[in-house]
């Protein structure tokens, strides 16, 4: 059934919000502490939607959202959950979009999921990096990890961690882009925010007792 009226939206975006908070409330871990207090993109992979929605939740920070209709419904339940939603791309729209999401974002600290909403999983577009270049705020990356987690067969393998789970989140050194950055540079800093992403995820699988979790068992859906 395809979703289409703004009933069946904030129906989405009550239950799907009740759900998270319910589900989180029995996670163990670090999460909580890590603190995003500094104005900038904070950089999280589109798997780990859950786990930082949880996380930060009710704190004033904003969330960059797909304007696409897929994004509606996560849009609704980000915002039940106390973000405050940024509609957009950080790569796709044109010069207009990207005028508003700087309007929009600057001053703000705002989750982006570079990868989302289609993948490739863990792949950062330039277009993140001209966005940071023009903002003058930091990139940082924040990546997640679940003891005990269900992966869905979908493109980003989906992480949903189970109930009482442990939950862990690392944040990153930030990376700094020059105002005027050219294609070379920009393309190299996007390759290397990407990989801080995924390092950052066997980092974070890394305080789990005698068995981490490695980023092998996370495609394989372990």
């Amino acid at each position: 059934m395809k979703i289409r009226k703004p009933w069946q939206f904030a129906l989405i975006g009550r239950l799907g919000a009740m759900v998270i908070r319910l589900l989180g409330a029995t996670w163990r871990g670090r999460t909580r502490r890590v603190t995003i207090e500094q104005p900038g993109f904070y950089v999280m992979l589109h798997a780990n939607i859950l786990m930082f929605a949880w996380g930060f939740r009710d704190r004033d920070v904003a969330a960059l959202v797909s304007s696409h209709r897929d994004g509606e419904a996560i849009a609704r339940v980000m915002q039940r959950l106390g973000f405050h939603t940024v509609r957009g791309s950080s790569t796709r729209g044109g010069a207009r979009a990207a005028l508003e999401l700087l309007r929009t974002c600057r001053g703000r600290r705002t989750i982006v999921t570079p990868d989302g909403p289609r993948g490739p999983r863990g792949k950062v577009e330039d277009g993140l990096i001209q966005l940071a270049s023009l903002s003058g705020l930091p990139l940082w990356p924040v990546s997640f990890a679940a003891a005990r987690a269900k992966y869905l067969r979908t493109w980003d393998r989906f992480a949903i961690p189970l109930p009482f789970s442990r939950v862990h989140a690392v944040l990153g050194e930030p990376i700094h882009v020059p105002r005027g950055i050219d294609k070379q540079r920009c393309a190299e800093l996007a390759q290397e925010l990407s990989q801080r992403l995924l390092d950052g995820e066997r980092d974070a699988a890394s305080v789990f007792a005698a068995a981490p979790i490695s980023a092998a068992e996370q495609e394989r859906g372990a």
